[in-house]
C-alpha cells in the first residue's frame, strides 16, 4: 500500500514496517551481545577514570606534605646557617682581640729589650768615656805637672775628680 501525497512524496508501509521490525532486531541483538560489554567497559573506564583522580589528590597531598616539611628543612638549615655565622663572626673576634693582645705584648717585649740594650750601651760607653778621661787627664796632667809621679796616683786623683764631676751632673 502506497499512499501518496500530491505526487511528490509516497510512503510504502511494507517498507516501513520491515524497517521498524529490522530496527527492533538489530536493537535486541545489539543489546544482546554488546550492551553489557559496552557497559562493563564505560564502568571500568569509569572506575579508572575515579581511580586517577583519587591518586592524584593522594599524590597532591603527599606532595603538600613534602613541601611543608621540606620547607621546615630548609628553615632549619637557615637558621643554623645563621648560627654558624654568628659564631663564626663571634670566633673571628675573638681571635682577632688575641692576636691584637698577643702583637702588643710581644711589642712591649721587644720595648724592654731595646730599653736594657739601650741601658748596657750606655754604661759601656760612660765607662769608655770614664777611661778616655782618665787617659787625657793623665796625659794632659804629665804634661802640665812635668814632674814624674807614679801612675797609681794619678789614676786616683782623676778617678776621684771623675765621680765628683760625675755627682754634680
Amino acid at each position: 500500500m502506497i499512499f501518496e501525497y500530491a505526487g511528490l512524496v509516497g510512503i510504502d508501509l511494507k517498507l516501513l514496517l520491515a524497517t521498524i521490525v529490522n530496527f527492533i532486531i538489530f536493537f535486541l541483538l545489539l543489546k544482546h551481545f554488546f550492551y553489557e560489554k559496552v557497559k562493563d567497559i564505560l564502568a571500568k573506564r569509569q572506575d579508572d577514570v575515579t581511580a586517577e583522580i583519587v591518586g592524584a589528590t593522594e599524590k597532591n597531598t603527599a606532595a603538600a606534605k613534602l613541601k611543608q616539611e621540606y620547607e621546615g628543612l630548609l628553615s632549619d638549615i637557615r637558621a643554623k646557617e645563621r648560627e654558624i655565622i654568628r659564631n663564626a663572626t663571634v670566633e673571628g673576634q675573638s681571635e682577632r682581640q688575641e692576636i691584637i693582645d698577643k702583637a702588643h705584648s710581644d711589642a712591649k717585649l721587644i720595648i724592654e729589650k731595646a730599653m736594657a740594650e739601650i741601658e748596657v750601651e750606655k754604661r759601656k760607653a760612660m765607662n769608655e768615656v770614664k777611661s778616655n778621661i782618665v787617659d787625657l787627664s793623665l796625659y794632659a796632667a804629665e804634661k802640665i805637672i812635668d814632674e814624674t809621679l807614679d801612675q797609681k796616683k794619678h789614676e786616683a786623683m782623676i778617678l776621684d775628680f771623675i765621680d765628683k764631676v760625675g755627682d754634680a751632673q
